[in-house]
């Protein structure tokens, strides 16, 4: 598996086999996740706190979408509607929380952290 379909499935970042959450996004309980895989035995918080970097990859996915919808809003209403600009301005942050939480931990646990891609696990599987 590819590192960009690992992060699109969220899937573990040392082997890209296991799932990284325990339930479906769209679940009440999305936020929940496995603290260790059972196939390689990673355990996703290296340190306390370790999620808390995950704020700022987080940011970087809302000002995207604050800066597309602000675009499209724009060019959508009239500037004397500014209650529909800032609805649809706000509204794809509101509707994609649960998005933006579980991404920026995948991003963050891909990219930004210091597990690498081991395909001695990939292989053992």
């Amino acid at each position: 598996m590819t590192k960009l379909l690992a992060v699109i499935n969220h899937k573990c970042s040392r082997c890209r086999h296991g799932d990284i959450y325990e339930t479906s996004m769209f679940s009440y309980k999305y936020s929940r996740m496995h603290s260790h895989f059972s196939n390689c035995n990673l355990e996703y918080e290296i340190e306390p706190g370790f999620f808390w970097a995950a704020m700022y990859v987080s940011y970087v996915l809302i000002i995207a979408e604050l800066v597309t919808a602000g675009i499209i809003a724009f060019m959508v209403f009239d500037s004397s509607q500014q209650w529909s600009i800032i609805g649809l301005t706000v509204s794809p942050v509101i509707s994609l929380f649960a998005f933006n939480f579980r991404y920026a931990r995948t991003l963050l646990l891909h990219f930004l952290s210091p597990i690498n891609f081991d395909p001695n696990y990939e292989k053992s599987l």
